[in-house]
């Protein structure tokens, strides 16, 4: 080869070389900047940048990896998932790649896809603490508390002070703790001084593979009279995102209770932090009373704001009440505080006597639970209220109740 071909060959591939440099400065400008506009909120423009970019380079695997990223936070699972194993089938073990995918999987609620490719990797890096908190996330979402357990064991023989890991497995622990017993007391006081109301609960409670199951009984006094009410609640899961409320009450007696409570609700995640519920209860005082609910929550961060309202048909018109409430939570053991309005036909959930004569109320309550060393769980709510009732308008109502629950 002449000096002349060796010199121009030498400039072609120097401009091939630059070209290539500038082409992957170009797509890590790209990348950076999406990212960018992701943390900021602009998610929007940060999808279309690194659609625009995949575009012209379409194997940018940096790009596709954080547009499914993206993808995922506005949950776009089905197109972000499609991002991701495209990357995934080039590179099974793409460090990027795969801890996002497990994120669309525990986030749309394919559990048990996200524990199988966590375990998938764990095979090639066993040590990989990412990968074993991960599994162990998709394991608890499983309801195998403890494999989930046993992983987060093997985490901290690697990393003792991931604190992700340790927070996990306070909470796995309190969940593990399947019984719960619990005693509580109410006592309401009235401003024209009639005779309080007390009354009394105990009550034992199970969670099981289905959902959780409590049997309470319940002891009222007022007029010298003594009733007595046993009461037997379950919360089925029905499928991912739905579940249910049933309930039945018996009082033998009749004289403070209804002789009789039905009640279900069915409760739906409406997506974007957002569960509804519909629900029906009859009560046995006298001729029944057939009750109709239904509420709005949203959860946003440590937060749970919720609407609730209750309708009650009758021949003499229909009885409406309205419920806000608010709940600050501290931390994931359960642990709250909260406050609640309402205003209608009676105070809160209807149940007894005391609730049923009441034609229209005015109510403000707050509340407290904490959770001690995981297993002692206290709760206070103390209220206030105004009522018209069958005799007498302007009621005053005082009304202070506690509870403490062990957990084993």
């Amino acid at each position: 080869m002449t000096f002349r071909r060796q010199t121009l060959v030498g400039a072609v591939l120097v401009m091939v070389v630059c070209a290539a440099a500038q082409l992957g400065a170009g797509q890590s400008d790209v990348v950076t900047r999406a990212r960018a506009l992701a943390i900021a909120g602009q998610r929007g423009e940060a999808i279309e940048l690194l659609q625009n970019s995949l575009a012209i380079s379409p194997r940018n695997s940096d790009a596709r990896v954080l547009l499914g990223t993206v993808l995922s936070w506005e949950g776009r699972y089905d197109e972000a998932r499609r991002e991701l194993e495209a990357v995934l089938t080039e590179s099974p073990t793409h460090a990027d790649a795969l801890p996002a995918m497990i994120n669309v999987e525990l986030w749309s609620n394919h559990s048990g896809r996200a524990e199988e490719l966590a375990s998938r990797a764990l095979r090639n890096r066993p040590n990989d603490t990412g990968m074993l908190l991960a599994r162990a996330r998709a394991l608890s979402a499983l309801k195998r508390e403890t494999e989930a357990r046993d992983t987060l064991d093997r985490l901290l023989v690697i990393d003792p002070r991931n604190e992700q890991a340790l927070q996990m497995r306070r909470s796995l622990r309190a969940s593990l703790r399947l019984w719960q017993v619990r005693v509580g007391s109410l006592y309401d006081a009235f401003s024209d001084h009639r005779v309080a109301w007390r009354e009394w609960q105990v009550s034992v409670g199970r969670t099981t593979p289905i959902g959780s199951i409590l049997l309470r009984g319940s002891r009222a006094e007022r007029f010298g009279l003594k009733d007595d009410q046993v009461e037997l609640e379950m919360y089925p899961r029905l499928r991912p995102g739905t579940y249910a409320y049933v309930a039945g009450a018996y009082a033998p007696n009749a004289l403070l209770y209804p002789e009789y409570r039905y009640a279900a609700d069915l409760y739906q995640s409406l997506g974007a932090g957002f569960e509804g519920s519909m629900g029906f209860r009859r009560l046995g005082f006298g001729r029944g009373v057939n009750i109709y609910a239904g509420s709005l929550s949203k959860y946003y961060g440590q937060w749970l704001f919720t609407g609730r309202a209750f309708v009650t048909p009758d021949s003499a018109g229909t009885s409406r009440s309205y419920h806000g409430s608010f709940r600050r939570y501290f931390g994931d053991a359960g642990t709250y505080v909260g406050l609640r309005y309402g205003r209608g036909g009676w105070r809160e959930e209807l149940r007894n006597r005391n609730d049923f004569d009441v034609l229209d109320s005015n109510v403000g309550a707050a509340e407290a639970t904490v959770i001690l060393s995981g297993r002692l769980e206290l709760n206070v709510t103390g209220s206030y209220s105004r009522e018209d009732r069958v005799e007498r308008r302007g009621l005053r109502q005082y009304s202070l109740s506690s509870g403490l629950g062990l957990r084993f």
